[in-house]
């Protein structure tokens, strides 16, 4: 019951990269080859995902790296220490000390444990369908959204807001035309790039 508490995104399309010149795709140019790059982050999260009439939010904390990341759910309390473990195509949860494998997850059936990850990995692996400037609260972020096909054929689009040192603040992950999950990072931290260089920023939170 408790791992069934868990699943959800939107993404408002705006202007296309050649609409929103070239200063806003040469941006996107840079910060996409940054995340091919990133070998290592930690990230926390506020993660929202949307049923329909319902909403929930979870607080996560990710450690990520291309290959494998692990994602642990940090509130709300009733699900604090669910984590899981993805690789590839596989995910597997656990929770006091019990291992059980969650299956294979897909552009039609992700867990909410993967959107995280998923997202960052939308960032280097992405097709950059849109890019434009646009305000999010009282900062003016560059906006990215990246275009993903699944081995069915699906598309799943991820929207990132970028601040102006290329920190990633909030993405959004659609699949078709359905908004699944909104996460607001409250803490980035890339700690390792194949170039060797490392960087650590906090962004968000209370």
């Amino acid at each position: 019951m408790r791992k069934a508490l868990l699943f959800a995104l939107m993404i408002p399309l705006c202007l296309g990269l050649a609409a929103c010149g070239d200063r806003a795709e040469q941006q996107t140019e840079e910060l996409q080859l940054e995340f091919q790059t990133l070998s290592a982050a930690a990230v926390e999260a506020q993660l929202t995902c949307h049923y329909g009439d319902e909403v929930r939010t979870y607080t996560l904390q990710c450690s990520y790296t291309p290959s494998k990341s692990t994602v642990e759910v940090l509130e709300p309390e009733a699900l604090a220490g669910i984590s899981a473990t993805l690789t590839g195509e596989e995910q597997v949860l656990s929770y006091d000390g019990i291992m059980l494998d969650a299956g294979i997850y897909s552009g039609t059936e992700i867990s909410p444990l993967w959107a995280v990850p998923g997202m960052l990995r939308a960032m280097g692996q992405g097709y950059p369908l849109e890019s434009c400037r646009e305000e999010l609260g009282d900062l003016e972020c560059l906006r990215v959204t990246f275009e993903m096909t699944d081995n069915d054929g699906g598309k799943q689009y991820t929207a990132v807001w970028f601040d102006e040192n290329g920190t990633p603040l909030q993405g959004e992950i659609t699949l078709g035309e359905t908004v699944v999950y909104t996460a607001v990072l409250t803490r980035f931290t890339a700690e390792e790039t194949d170039n060797g260089a490392a960087t650590a920023e906090d962004v968000g939170g209370d």
